[in-house]
């Protein structure tokens, strides 16, 4: 199949249609559809983002910022008052693996010579990745946009194994991807969704 042919051109876009179909199957099936239609295309944005980066330094720079985010996220979570004592000490978990995974990530950065980013500031920083968590109304909502981060994560750390290079990296990336993986599943498991609707995690479903 030659590239430019409508064929292939099927083939290109068709990762972005599942991702469609399978966050809007997800949010109607959780109450969400509006939610999850809008990160569709933010889900794409960073995955992109990360299948575009050229070098080690410039991959990692877009980790960091993206873990960063996800700390402001569950900090904004857990300073919401909506979640029960059970799903508050799960999410300040979560909260200090993503502080952790940033440390871990800057540390290597700096060891390669490079800046770490400017770090996000709140919540509009959150919307460029997912939208709806300053609307959430119930814990429900909460942990749905969770769930759509973390996927959004997986899918970075999923398209950065493809372009990293130094073997260190892609170790400390591949722990970090299992873990946000984890993550998943238990977000999933509190909201009664599938825990593990595939053996491999690849941020698409």
């Amino acid at each position: 199949m030659t590239p430019g042919t409508p064929d292939a051109d099927v083939d290109a876009e068709a990762p972005h249609e599942r991702d469609r179909r399978e966050l809007l199957r997800r949010g109607i099936a959780l109450g969400g559809a509006a939610v999850a239609a809008s990160s569709v295309p933010l889900l794409a944005s960073v995955r992109d983002a990360f299948a575009q980066a050229t070098g080690d330094a410039a991959i990692l720079q877009k980790a960091i910022n993206l873990e960063q985010v996800a700390v402001i996220a569950y900090d904004t979570a857990l300073g919401g008052g909506l979640l029960s004592p059970a799903a508050s000490r799960t999410m300040r978990r979560f909260r200090d693996h993503e502080q952790r995974h940033a440390d871990t990530l800057t540390t290597a950065l700096t060891d390669l010579g490079g800046s770490p980013p400017p770090p996000p500031k709140g919540i509009a920083d959150v919307d460029k990745v997912v939208k709806g968590l300053g609307d959430v109304k119930t814990q429900a909502d909460i942990v749905n946009v969770m769930i759509e981060l973390e996927l959004a994560t997986v899918a970075a750390y999923h398209e950065a194994h493809r372009n990293l290079v130094e073997t260190r990296l892609l170790q400390t990336c591949a722990t970090i991807t299992a873990n946000e993986g984890q993550h998943l599943v238990v977000l999933r498991t509190i909201v009664g969704d599938d825990p593990v609707p595939n053996a491999f995690e690849t941020g698409t479903t």
